[in-house]
């Protein structure tokens, strides 16, 4: 039997230096119970000890103990008792009373099986062993005034808990007496079987809250939580308690604090300017698929690489006029002319202009302003007569000659008569006149295409018709440049 106490005892030991030590819930038990001794059984047989029970004991309540948790695993327990033994059968065991009453105590090291390794630690059904050492104190026929014996006790137990803190408890212990002796018999033994049942009360844990964490414990006490948060709350369920998430509203991260980063591109979605597109921490969050430094949702041009001045756009010809709107994208330009050049700095866009090397203007098409020729000579006829005046001979050879020296230049020749006679006479006289003309400038080698033969009769008239210096005036053909 020491051998085996000696074992159990190392085995606890053990046992106590592997497991991790942890607070329960309710630290405090008391236990009011029925106390049993059988000092018959302890030297039977295991097979007759069931069999030969004689159980000595004492009415309700007759022990009760107190226990303390140390750990999930470990309590410790006082445990105090009276019994009274009947005297013929403790005589016959060798240990002649005189007095029935038999007092004990003791106090045990119990390893709990509901500790969260075995069973559940808040099983309903908690077994558990026990060692402890003691005493039991009894008056007998040796001693008058009674012998307090030192034993050492190991036991098994469990509990029943009907609620959180009240439960059925039963116990049975081997209480080895370890000195004195009660008896020197060979055949008799003074150890016993040492029994109690009974009922338990836990307590010793406040649990403001109600959420099943003790207050001593929970980290919010005073706010419904989660066992596994230490009893705070998780509003987003996210495993993360709410007074250490940084967005206790929303499933996040740990990594962020509870924060969610939806795009998984390391930006939490409070600071991501495009939370549900990845893009790079240096653009907030936001992609850039051309690469160029520039966010999409700001590039106006997001998939071509381009210049932050013109919104993301490229600038081939580098004239800061984005290609888009360059009309000539490959050709650095002005913006007044939508990036195209004007060379000749005529105000005329090169691709618009057929001079663009040289200045000129819009209405020849950029080209220089070309100054025509104008010529004006005028012949005069006598009365009546279709044959200009001799004089005025030389006038029409001098218009040969401007005419081949300006070939590119052709004339008007028109006839005109004074008022004397009627009109039809004066308008076919004048029409004489012009032919005289032309058919001299053509005999000189004029091209008729150059010539444009026109009467007007005495219209128009340049003298005063009433007069004979004015009529003289009025007597003539013009010839003048075509504008």
């Amino acid at each position: 039997m020491k051998k085996f106490t000696i074992l159990a005892i190392i085995a606890l030991i053990a046992v106590s230096i592997n497991l991790r030590a942890q607070n329960t819930d309710n630290k405090w038990a008391v236990g009011i119970n029925w106390q049993f001794e059988d000092f018959n059984a302890v030297h039977l047989s295991v097979a007759k000890q069931f069999q030969k029970t004689e159980w000595q004991g004492y009415k309700f309540p007759s022990a009760f103990s107190v226990g303390r948790s140390l750990n999930p695993s470990f309590n410790l327990m006082g445990q105090f008792g009276i019994s009274q033994l009947e005297k013929d059968k403790m005589a016959f065991y060798g240990q002649p009373l005189s007095s029935e009453n038999f007092w004990t105590g003791d106090l045990d090291l119990a390893y709990k099986f509901a500790n969260g390794y075995i069973l559940k630690e808040k099983c309903w059904f908690d077994p558990y062993i026990y060692l402890g050492i003691g005493a039991s104190s009894i008056k007998d026929d040796v001693v008058t005034n009674g012998t307090t014996y030192l034993k050492q006790v190991t036991g098994i137990g469990f509990n029943l808990w009907i609620t959180e803190k009240v439960g059925l408890n039963f116990q049975g212990a081997y209480d080895y007496m370890i000195a004195p002796k009660l008896s020197t018999t060979d055949e008799k033994r003074n150890d016993y079987m040492h029994y109690t049942m009974g009922l338990k009360f836990r307590f010793g844990g406040k649990d403001t809250d109600k959420d099943g964490v003790k207050d001593k414990v929970d980290l919010c006490p005073e706010i419904p939580g989660k066992l596994e948060l230490a009893g705070c709350p998780d509003k987003d369920n996210d495993g993360i308690a709410d007074k250490d998430d940084a967005c206790p509203d929303v499933a996040g991260k740990p990594e962020f604090k509870g924060c969610p980063d939806t795009d998984g591109d390391g930006i939490i979605d409070s600071e991501d300017a495009c939370p549900t597109v990845a893009g790079p921490k240096e653009l907030k969050g936001c992609p850039d698929k051309d690469g160029d430094g520039i966010a999409d949702k700001d590039d106006k041009c997001p998939d071509v690489a381009g210049k932050k001045e013109l919104g993301g756009c490229p600038d081939k010809d580098n004239d800061g006029i984005a290609d888009k709107d360059d009309a000539c994208p490959d050709v650095k330009g002005l913006a007044k002319f939508k990036g195209c050049p004007d060379t000749d700095g005529d105000g005329i866009a090169d691709k618009e202009d057929k001079c663009p090397d040289v200045a000129g203007i819009a209405a020849n098409f950029g080209c220089p302003e070309v100054k025509k020729f104008e010529y004006y000579k005028v012949v005069y006829f006598g009365t009546n007569k279709s044959v200009p005046l001799t004089k005025y001979t030389k006038d029409l050879d001098e218009v040969v000659t401007i005419m081949n020296e300006h070939s590119d230049v052709s004339v008007n020749v028109e006839g005109y008569a004074d008022s004397q006679g009627n009109d039809a006479y004066n308008m076919k006289l004048s029409e004489k006149r012009a032919d005289y003309v032309f058919n001299y400038l053509v005999k000189k080698g004029v091209a008729k295409e150059r010539l444009v033969k026109k009467s007007f009769g005495e219209a128009n008239p340049v003298g005063d018709n009433t007069t004979p210096a004015g009529r003289d005036q009025n007597r003539r053909v013009e010839i003048k440049t075509i504008k």
